[in-house]
């Protein structure tokens, strides 16, 4: 729940009944405030009611379907809105005009918080990055004991990252396959050199290119975990193959190919010639 949803005689009125907004929903009525929460979906408005929370059907991109709802009787709004932007910039933008005394909202992005903020949002969510700096938080304290126990064998593990998968996007590394771990977070210095914030906390996503230097927080086994540091740490042979079950993939062959010497710089080792300039330098 955000630190900044105040709950003690407080009316709060949430909109959008997604796994968010539900959850954010019942944690405050267990702690029996007055909550509200109003989705465009039948469906999810009638569970919420079966559940005993109160729901209400409507579209928050209607200003008049706000009034109608109370949404002014509210200390608090909460734009839980998931994948829909535009509906959570409309429904903050309408929120504002209503003159809400705070609204809360949840961005899907940096970019799409910088907007909601321009827009009057009193508060911003990231889930992501929050829980990001929440782990983060809970993690930092193990730094230099970089090995967190969780069940058996398994661990949480954080191996800071050489050269071999530098330039190569966590989809196309396919670590869970060659390394049978898995990546909770990515850890990388501000490119400003901030001292207040020298690092940014980063969601692993499928897209996100490595760089030599990355923290990764990773899960696995003891075994499993010992491997992928020997392959791809800061102190690992970069000539070592990625392999699977399957063979080969193109990331291993994506790497390969950066690290390969040249063939002028394969001949100039071999002639040893005082004339000759290996490429690349």
């Amino acid at each position: 729940m955000p630190d900044c949803v105040m709950t003690q005689n407080k009316r709060i009125f949430i909109i959008g009944a997604g796994r968010f907004g539900t959850h954010l929903a019942k944690r405050l009525a267990a702690f029996d405030t007055e909550v509200i929460v109003a989705d465009m979906d039948p469906e999810r408005v009638q569970a919420l009611a079966e559940s005993g929370l109160e729901s209400v059907e409507l579209n928050a991109e209607d200003p008049e379907a706000l009034k109608e709802a109370g949404v002014q009787e509210a200390d608090t709004v909460v734009v839980g809105i998931g994948e829909n932007m535009q509906g959570s910039i409309l429904a903050t933008l309408n929120l504002k005009e209503l003159e809400i005394p705070y609204i809360v909202t949840r961005a899907l992005d940096e970019r799409h918080a910088k907007v909601l903020e321009k827009l009057g949002a009193n508060s911003v969510v990231l889930p992501a990055r929050d829980m990001a700096h929440r782990l983060a938080e809970t993690l930092r304290s193990h730094f230099l004991n970089d090995r967190i126990p969780i069940v058996g064998e398994y661990q949480v593990a954080s191996v800071v990252l050489g050269g071999k998968l530098s330039g190569i996007s966590i989809e196309d590394a396919k670590l869970p396959d060659h390394y049978h771990v898995n990546i909770l977070l990515l850890v990388r210095e501000s490119p400003d050199g901030d001292e207040e914030t020298p690092h940014t906390f980063k969601e692993p996503l499928p897209p996100m290119v490595m760089m030599e230097g990355d923290t990764l927080f990773v899960s696995g086994t003891r075994e499993h975990i010992n491997a992928f540091e020997s392959a791809c740490g800061e102190f690992c042979n970069i000539h070592a193959p990625l392999h699977s079950r399957h063979g080969e993939s193109q990331a291993a062959k994506s790497i390969q190919r950066r690290h390969a010497p040249s063939r002028t710089n394969t001949l100039c080792l071999k002639n040893q010639s005082p004339n000759c300039t290996p490429t690349g330098q």
